[in-house]
């Protein structure tokens, strides 16, 4: 895993020094650049596989093909086989040669042939009078690359605060997705950003870039059908393959565990691999190392689900406890660390989970992507009543409503119940900032659940959950890889129909079906989920001095977005009970902080760098019995 930075342009050390500098979080392995009179490229290496062998940038025999490269491709050896079958010799063991091979033999075809996760750039010089530079994302987003245009360059990276190290950058809020965000908690749908004028190449998509300007090609488009093959075996098949492609390091391999269903379903099939001496499972060492996020007394914490998990799969457990005063803390460093807002506080609980990975494993395996795949959020049983009831199947309609009423009911229950009085946000938001925006599409389908998920595990959903993936692991030198993902797995799923997907009320059905005998039945039975998240309303009530100090500050109040009095006394009614507890005041607040970041100061650099301890409000790791070991730092 790595960071890349870089440019299509006239040479300049200093600019390549710092946009890869800035990033060093991504790979403090290693580091390396080249300068050439039409492109520069930068990497800093986080050393994953082939520990001595991978140095970036990596050239072709000849010197013409050039890469720099974020990721990780599960099937590289086999892909290796068949390029040394056409007569490739190879200089290292690493995927990253494998990479530049396969360009340099079947061009920009070898993308969609690749298995993984990455964001990488190639420098291909070997037409001297019409040199490129190609820009590749993998199918789903799961590896960043950011790019803008500016003074005759076209500046990319893995992270945004790497191009706005150019100091002809100005950078300057994107109002359009500010609204979006705040008055409907849209992000990372699209291929904008919070900055204008900064896009996100998008998933399944490679960029030309030439002396005529920058031109997008998808290379994959996914497929939906209802043929493929139902059985919980074929599914169960893909699933530990996909696992285990995603042992293969040298470097220490561990998990997350939230004692939800997709990541006990990782945990429980790698402590099996790793009893069966699978291929690569010596990663693991001698028992699996498990990281979770525990919330003592708290009505959401899952400690009891995970510590079945690991009695069932004989893993390690390794638990923090973040706290609400420590979030507060360490809020600006981790907005800077995220580059944009987020959906909600929910994603601290994984950035203190990967900062207590770090030291212990170099590599974790995350469960994100299983939601969005196989339907894991309750509100997909309703977009799949809603399709029963358009395709006139009343019968199957009327038995799945009934053996799903325990999950449903306590939705419908509050949607009619007495709640209270809803938070006005459009009158919350300032006249002149709503006449100068406009109101997004909303695409979403309501009554077609594959279509829906796909929509979700492409937009609306996943994209900024791989976000929050990668920066919270990136923050703390950790690679973060996500089995649900796998390329061979996700076009599977899509071949299904719905029913091996949601039956007899049950949601994720085949997952559950698949994993039987391999998961604890209080896991695989599971009718609830949590995972990692906060507990956000509460966590706001503890630190309401410190949220009502930022509502009232005269930056907060001068922003040209909302009327700050007004929203400082509906969050003050929310709090009371008087008003609902909305997000809303979250994002105005996430908002807020992100000027204060990035534009009220110089956002080029860690809000803590210089200061003494400046992260220090570690949130506490707790051994095997949950007693406190040590503060750990980022």
């Amino acid at each position: 895993m790595c960071g890349i930075s870089g440019f299509w342009g006239r040479p300049d050390g200093d600019l390549l020094t710092a946009m890869t500098g800035v990033i060093c979080h991504r790979g403090p392995d290693d580091h390396g650049s080249v300068e050439t009179d039409v492109a520069s490229l930068g990497s800093r290496r986080l050393s994953i596989i082939d520990l001595a062998g991978g140095h970036q940038p990596m050239e072709s025999a000849d010197g013409a093909l050039q890469i720099v490269y974020n990721g990780e491709v599960y099937n590289f050896r086999e892909l290796r086989a068949e390029l040394e079958g056409e007569g490739h010799a190879f200089r290292t063991d690493c995927d990253t040669e494998v990479v530049l091979r396969a360009y340099e033999t079947w061009g920009v075809d070898s993308f969609r042939r690749l298995n993984g996760m990455w964001g990488l750039a190639i420098l291909d010089r070997r037409d001297a009078a019409a040199p490129k530079l190609v820009l590749c994302r993998d199918h789903f987003g799961i590896k960043p690359l950011y790019w803008t245009a500016l003074d005759g360059r076209i500046l990319f990276s893995s992270e945004i605060k790497g191009l706005i190290q150019d100091r002809s950058l100005t950078p300057r809020p994107n109002e359009q997705r500010v609204y979006e965000y705040l008055a409907f908690g849209l992000h990372d749908h699209d291929r904008d950003t919070f900055f204008a004028g900064i896009r996100q190449l998008a998933p399944a998509t490679y960029a030309l870039v030439t002396a005529d300007g920058v031109s997008e090609h998808t290379y994959w488009e996914p497929r939906l059908s209802s043929d493929g093959d139902p059985s919980p075996g074929r599914f169960r098949e893909l699933f530990e393959r996909s696992v285990q492609r995603r042992l293969v390091a040298d470097v220490p391999v561990g998990t997350c565990l939230s004692g939800g269903l997709d990541s006990s379903s990782i945990v429980c099939i790698m402590s099996r691999q790793l009893r069966e001496h699978a291929p690569d499972s010596e990663s693991m060492g001698e028992r699996l190392k498990t990281f979770s996020a525990v919330f003592p007394g708290d009505p959401i914490d899952e400690r009891a689900y995970i510590e079945h998990v690991l009695k069932a799969s004989d893993a390690e457990g390794n638990f923090v406890a973040p706290t609400p005063a420590e979030f507060t803390e360490e809020l600006p460093r981790f907005v800077w660390y995220l580059d944009e807002p987020m959906v909600s506080s929910g994603p601290y609980a994984q950035w203190s989970v990967m900062r207590l990975a770090a030291g212990k494993v170099k590599v974790l395996l995350d469960g994100q992507g299983g939601d969005e795949l196989l339907a894991g959020y309750t509100p997909y049983q309703y977009v799949y009543l809603r399709q029963l009831l358009r395709e006139r199947r009343f019968g199957l309609l009327a038995r799945e409503a009934m053996r799903a009423r325990d999950v449903l009911w306590p939705h419908v229950r509050r949607r009619v119940g007495k709640r209270p009085r809803a938070v006005p946000i459009r009158g919350l938001l300032r006249r002149d900032f709503l006449a100068r925006v406009r109101r997004p599409r909303d695409p979403r389908v309501r009554d077609d659940l594959k279509l829906r998920l796909l929509q979700d595990l492409t937009a609306y959903s996943l994209p900024s959950l791989l976000r929050y993936d990668d920066r919270n692991s990136m923050a703390h030198s950790v690679e973060s890889r996500v089995p649900f993902l796998d390329q061979e797995l996700v076009e599977h799923v899509l071949s299904l129909p719905a029913e091996a997907i949601i039956r007899n009320g049950w949601s994720r059905a085949i997952l559950r079906d698949a994993m039987r005998g391999v998961l604890p039945e209080r896991i695989r039975r599971r009718r609830w989920k949590v995972g990692f998240t906060t507990p956000e309303f509460r966590w706001i009530r503890a630190e309401r001095a410190f949220f009502e100090d930022v509502l009232r500050s005269e930056s907060f109040r001068s922003r040209p977005y909302w009327d700050g009095d007004a929203v400082a006394r509906s969050f003050a009614e929310a709090l009371d009970g008087r008003a609902e507890e909305s997000l809303f005041f979250w994002r105005a607040i996430n908002v807020e902080i992100w000027h204060r970041v990035f534009f009220d100061r110089d956002g080029r650099s860690d809000p803590a760098a210089g200061v003494a301890e400046a992260d220090g409000a570690a949130a506490v790791a707790l051994d095997e019995s949950g007693e406190p070991v040590a503060a750990v730092t980022g």
